[in-house]
């Protein structure tokens, strides 16, 4: 068991902050947060490795962090990136919901490859 579950996307969206223009009614965080809480726990899992450097929620509980989406330009063919010291996502502001799926997946998936660094 990874340690994620259902509670895992609700509990990330409530320690999250937006920055550099996002906000909570930007369509590609609502979009981000849909895919995010279709997940498996697994993929949930990578995301979480992905943006924060753990798999896992801290000792604490998701409580104990506070996780950042950050605008990383408008519509892109960049993958989404991460400042995993600080807790950082870095997101375009893609033009579609299918197109930030197949981002993000492509980039939980891609990370995972190369393991921590």
């Amino acid at each position: 068991s990874s340690g994620i579950n259902a509670e895992y996307g609700v509990a990330l969206q409530s320690v999250t902050r937006y920055d550099n223009g996002y906000t909570v009614e930007t369509p590609v965080i609502t979009w981000f947060w849909e895919t995010t809480h279709a997940m498996s726990d697994e993929d949930k899992s990578k995301l979480l490795a992905f943006a924060t450097g753990c798999g896992r929620a801290p000792v604490g509980g998701m409580g104990e962090m506070t996780f950042h989406i950050v605008k990383n330009g408008g519509d892109s063919e960049r993958l989404p990136s991460a400042h995993t010291c600080f807790n950082v996502l870095l997101l375009p502001e893609y033009t579609t919901q299918e197109k930030l799926k197949e981002k993000l997946y492509k980039a939980i998936q891609h990370f995972e490859g190369f393991g921590m660094i």
